[in-house]
């Protein structure tokens, strides 16, 4: 089975974690075309289903894009609170 990947809406880094997500089920091969990547898969268990495992992988796909999203939102503000988090720790160590 393949499916089709379009690297414009899927990063790279979206793609390999979720085909290492999924080595437990499938055996994935990648092949890079310009801006679309195919995944050669191959099901571990028999009894997958085509449109199970199309199911599965766009879930995956779809919840590291949405993990991606979110970093890229928050990246900021988690900076900031590290950075006010260390701080106080700095300036509590000072007063010792």
């Amino acid at each position: 089975m393949e499916i089709i990947v379009d690297r414009r809406i899927y990063s790279d880094e979206c793609i390999s974690k979720a085909v290492y997500n999924l080595a437990n089920h499938y055996v994935i091969r990648r092949t890079l075309e310009g801006a679309f990547e195919t995944l050669h898969i191959t099901p571990l268990h028999a009894e997958n289903v085509a449109s199970d495992i199309r199911k599965h992988i766009m879930e995956v796909l779809n919840d590291y894009k949405l993990r991606q999203i979110i970093e890229n939102e928050t990246h900021d503000i988690r900076t900031i609170l590290y950075i006010k988090a260390f701080g106080d720790i700095d300036e509590n160590n000072d007063e010792l």
